[in-house]
């Protein structure tokens, strides 16, 4: 990728307020959801969510914005080709530290 194509990504925006709302822009598609872990893969990252009582309260797939609710407890991004290696164990049975 040449310095041209890297500046047209976007990586998007993370608001997070009071640990209670997580909004979140450039989603593409949403991996794995349960109540206390969100996988997201976004235009250039996964996105991982971990916390409590996790719902998604807004999912615009024209805009890629996506709106959490619940007790935020963590907001991690991996380059998508490191973080499926990081991340796959989750979808083989193994279990999050």
């Amino acid at each position: 990728m040449n310095r041209e194509e890297s500046e047209k990504i976007s990586y998007g925006r993370a608001v997070i307020e009071e640990r209670k709302t997580l909004a979140l822009t450039c989603i593409e598609n949403i991996v794995s959801f349960d109540e206390s872990f969100l996988l997201l893969d976004s235009r250039a990252s996964l996105v991982s969510v971990e916390g409590e009582g996790l719902q998604i309260l807004k999912m615009d797939v024209d805009s890629g914005e996506v709106i959490i609710v619940g007790k935020i407890n963590a907001l991690s991004y991996a380059d998508k080709k490191k973080g499926v290696k990081r991340l796959g164990s989750i979808f083989r049975g193994g279990r999050r530290s």
